[in-house]
């Protein structure tokens, strides 16, 4: 009798067939990454300013150029100590133009006229953007807010799939995952397809929409669908690789981040138009979806159901694209059920997480650096716009920028450990935002560059939190743990879009925002116990006395360490 980590010794932990099926669920990862920050440029807001329908045919007539237009109809305004045209005020006319109608094109700014909002409308600079939400809504000015806005409720609709979709007590099945409710009941196959189809769905939808309430209810839509399928990708290929490989494929997959930011900033450069770029990013899935006939249900989920023989039909193809042979006398086993009843005797929740004095001060240094980390994380990439130089160069590299801070983190942590690299992570990123905050406007390659040190930071103190966090709990509250964690994360990325508006109060406020609190979160997490090479916890009771002293560890943590191999990567 076998489990199914001991049937992969004898089909290979990451044979060629797993490879494969890891590419087919991995590649609608992309899309849906890219709609989390498609609003950098389905939301873009070009340079623009009032409309003066009053005086257009008297300038028409004397062949008025832009700069003379503008010159005689808006005034001017210091922002950032740089004098430009106002965005968002024009010169009061009725009064003049009443008076004397056929000299209006004659007055200059040193005309004593008051000024007024933007009551008949923008017009906009189309060198770049051609249309936008923001054009075709107006979120401009006073309706700016509304541009972040429709990010932040997309992050809402990310929390919810997260809840809808995701289980924040303890698997029946495999406890050293936050497994998917559905992804339970009706199996990893039947979820991820359904919800890659309604993402594709409702992604559509979206591009055809021409209100702003409806197409706010679809990001909604959209996140809630997005992430989901995300996840899933990501239970898959967990749980078709063996133990030794989970941390490699989790990388993997943590990768599809950075890459949709460089595919994005590639379509966006390519397609001007907000419609067709929405739907140059959901379209692809639709082509996912045929490859329902190709991927197979887990195997892993079929014996926890146990539906021993159909896993074991998937195994023997598994082996003969691998080019193994199974041992003509091995039979499955479902072990886990065995494993969850001794782990989950008794009735745990959330309320543990802060029950005892040691447990609450983990959870709450944890749930801070989920926060803290998410807020940087999401606040620099979907910032790119408000630096100097060009937008699609900038997106491009703050997406090149995540490759080796994934990487790296994955490299360090088995060497240095988990808590002084995060803290490392933390604070250099949160450092550089603030120094960034600070550069004279004329240093603007410098203020790039510490942004992306930034976001080099962010990537890697992402992949470490999560696995940090899954050895932090105990396996009856991990899930649980993780859960929470993941839910105050995207606390953090629905307030994330906000931060940008708050540099009308103050310009260097926005950057200060994003890196202190990473720098406070990063020294904060050195009073967290380090985990590498220790047992984890299995019970509350070993929890408690986990990391009050390093003696302590050894004395409260069980000989059986099959929790040792617990080392997953969390998608942001």
């Amino acid at each position: 009798m076998a489990d199914f980590d001991e049937v992969l010794q004898h089909i290979g932990e990451l044979g060629p067939y797993q490879i494969w099926l890891c590419f087919l669920v991995y590649l609608p990862a992309l899309p849906c990454c890219m709609h989390m920050f498609s609003l950098v440029f389905i939301g873009a807001t070009p340079v623009h300013y009032c409309a003066t329908p009053e005086l257009d045919e008297v300038l028409l007539e004397r062949n008025a150029s832009l700069a003379e237009r503008k010159n005689l109809t808006i005034p001017w305004e210091l922002t950032d100590d740089v004098w430009d045209y106002s965005s968002c005020a024009r010169y009061n006319l009725s009064g003049y133009i009443s008076a004397n109608s056929t000299a209006a094109p004659t007055f200059n700014m040193a005309t004593n006229l008051s000024t007024t909002e933007c009551d008949a409308g923008w017009e906009y600079d189309r060198s770049q953007f051609q249309t936008s939400v923001s054009i075709e809504f107006d979120l401009v000015c006073q309706r700016k807010w509304l541009n972040n806005l429709a990010q932040s409720i997309l992050m809402v609709g990310v929390l919810f799939g997260s809840v809808l979709f995701g289980d924040l007590s303890d698997s029946n099945e495999w406890p050293d995952f936050q497994f998917l409710n559905c992804c339970s009941r009706f199996g990893r196959k039947w979820t991820f397809f359904r919800v890659l189809s309604l993402q594709v769905i409702f992604g559509v939808a979206n591009a055809f929409t021409h209100s702003y309430v409806t197409f706010v209810f679809l990001r909604f839509l959209v996140g809630a669908c997005a992430y989901p399928v995300f996840m899933i990708a990501f239970v898959i290929g967990q749980e078709i690789v063996g133990p030794s490989k989970r941390a490699l494929a989790g990388s993997v997959i943590e990768l599809a981040f950075g890459a949709a930011i460089m595919v994005l900033a590639g379509l966006a450069y390519a397609i001007r138009e907000w419609t067709f770029l929405q739907l140059a990013i959901t379209l692809p899935s639709a082509v996912c979806i045929l490859s329902w006939w190709l991927v197979p249900e887990s195997p892993r989920w079929l014996i926890a159901r146990g539906r021993l023989e159909e896993a074991m039909d998937i195994i023997q193809l598994m082996a003969k694209r691998n080019g193994k042979t199974l041992p003509s006398d091995i039979r499955l086993e479902n072990k886990t059920q065995v494993v969850t009843l001794t782990m989950t005797r008794g009735q745990h929740s959330a309320l543990d997480l802060v029950r005892t004095p040691n447990m609450m001060k983990k959870s709450t240094l944890i749930f801070f650096n989920w926060f803290a980390v998410t807020i940087m994380y999401y606040g620099l990439s979907l910032s790119t716009g408000d630096l100097a130089g060009d937008d699609y160069v900038n997106f491009f590299l703050v997406g090149v920028v995540e490759v080796p801070g994934y990487l790296t983190s994955y490299l360090v942590i088995d060497r240095l450990g988990r808590r002084v690299p995060h803290m490392l992570y933390m604070v250099v990123g949160g450092v550089a935002c603030v120094a960034a905050a600070f550069i004279p406007k004329h240093l603007s390659p410098l203020t790039i560059t510490l942004v992306l040190i930034g976001k080099f930071g962010a990537a890697g103190a992402f992949n470490i939190i999560y696995i940090w966090t899954g050895e932090l709990y105990p396996t009856v509250v991990r899930n649980v743990g993780v859960g929470v964690s993941v839910l105050w994360s995207r606390c953090g990325g629905i307030a994330s879009p906000f931060i940008a508006l708050l540099k009308d109060v103050w310009g260097p406020l926005p950057l200060i925002i994003l890196g202190a609190p990473a720098c406070l979160a990063g020294a904060l997490a050195l009073l967290l116990p380090e985990t590498l090479g220790l047992p984890l916890p299995q019970t509350m009771e070993e929890a408690e006395h986990f990391g009050r002293r390093r003696r302590t560890n050894e004395q409260h943590m069980p000989e059986n360490d099959v929790e040792s191999d617990f080392e997953m990567l969390e998608p942001q």
